[in-house]
């Protein structure tokens, strides 16, 4: 089922929309037989039922809102990943200035390379589900250039280690990024979010009176849309790194174009 949340924003939209809408309206037509017994059945349940179905209503909203937000929640702590991941490489690059030749120009070097190689290869990778190691070699270059260099004096010993700091902030970055590749909402709330939508239509299509049967379908077919359009934003920001809707990867493509971060040589 991954392939469906990484369809494009618009084809995912209709989709959504038009299942919910046209399950609901065409369940209400099909149905439209046992809705006039109930009624003839049973004269006062539709106000009856109003009662009970607002408050099926609000308990359903309440979880559709729940999870909505925490599908958002979900796309922020990816996005926020990407942009420590980031600023600690750009730190680092930037760091690279402090360094006599041949280093600084090295690790600038590496620096950037690393962070094209994420954007070009890493981010097509999480794309598909799979955890990216396209850049873990040029990394570990990084890793073994810094390791090997031995500063002489206290300045310099001074910047290696917060180079060194800084270093080890983009290793845990790195791996907390793919460690959430596979980040999603649980099966059981999707169970949860889906089953509550049918019980809620199902109410409102069934057990509730309108006695113009164009008006019925078309605030049924509104509640309908409603529900997808929720349902919608949150398939779009669920599997953030391999949703409709993911980070892009724009912070390490300008870490890949800027050498020193920006900075000349000479620091200006």
């Amino acid at each position: 089922m991954d392939w469906f949340f990484r369809q494009p924003i618009p084809a995912l939209f209709v989709e959504v929309i038009c299942a919910f809408v046209g399950i609901t309206l065409g369940g209400m037509l099909i149905f439209a037989p046992v809705r006039r017994r109930l009624q003839a059945r049973f004269a006062r349940s539709s106000e009856q039922a109003a009662y009970f179905g607002t408050q099926i209503w609000l308990a359903y909203t309440l979880i559709l809102s729940l999870t909505a937000v925490g599908a958002w929640s979900e796309y922020q702590a990816a996005s926020e990943k990407v942009s420590r991941e980031v600023s600690s490489l750009e730190v680092l690059q930037r760091g690279a200035l402090l360094y006599p030749e041949p280093v600084r120009g090295q690790i600038d070097e590496l620096v950037r390379d690393y962070a094209r190689t994420v954007a070009d290869k890493e981010w097509a990778e999480q794309r598909v589900g799979v955890h990216p190691s396209a850049a873990k070699h040029r990394f570990a270059a990084i890793v073994r250039l810094l390791g090997d260099y031995e500063p002489l004096s206290l300045p310099d010993q001074m910047v290696h280690a917060e180079t060194l700091r800084q270093l080890t902030t983009a290793s845990e970055t790195r791996r907390a990024r793919i460690h959430a590749t596979g980040n999603s909402l649980p099966t059981v709330v999707w169970i949860v979010l889906l089953v509550g939508a049918a019980i809620a239509l199902t109410g409102a299509t069934l057990f509730v009176t309108v006695d113009d049967t164009a008006l019925h379908l078309v605030l049924v077919g509104c509640m309908a849309a409603f529900v997808g359009l929720v349902v919608f934003v949150t398939v779009a920001l669920d599997h953030p790194f391999q949703g409709a809707v993911t980070p892009a990867p724009d912070g390490f493509y300008l870490i890949a174009d800027r050498p020193f971060g920006g900075l000349s040589r000479t620091g200006d």
